[in-house]
């Protein structure tokens, strides 16, 4: 399990309609690999990824298992600190 801030750097919209994440975590757990958002959230993580890279924010992230090529992100939004 996965759950922690991540710098994103891509966002994607893939043939299916999915969303892809390019995402590096900063504790080192995984650096600059592709994950798929869940197919029910698609709007909500596409307009949080543009507003993370535009402003170089970092998002915050749960993945069950991050190791599989593509694995799911299962919680995803703006890490904001202190909130």
């Amino acid at each position: 399990m996965f759950d922690g801030t991540c710098q994103i750097r891509r966002v994607v919209i893939n043939q299916d309609g999915r969303i892809i994440l390019d995402l590096k975590a900063e504790d080192g757990t995984f650096n600059w690999k592709w994950f798929v958002a869940k197919p029910e959230q698609t709007r909500e993580i596409l307009s949080i990824a543009l507003v993370a890279i535009t402003s170089t924010k970092r998002v915050y992230c749960k993945i069950e298992d991050p190791t599989p090529d593509w694995a799911e992100v299962q919680t995803f939004g703006i890490f904001a600190p202190g909130l």
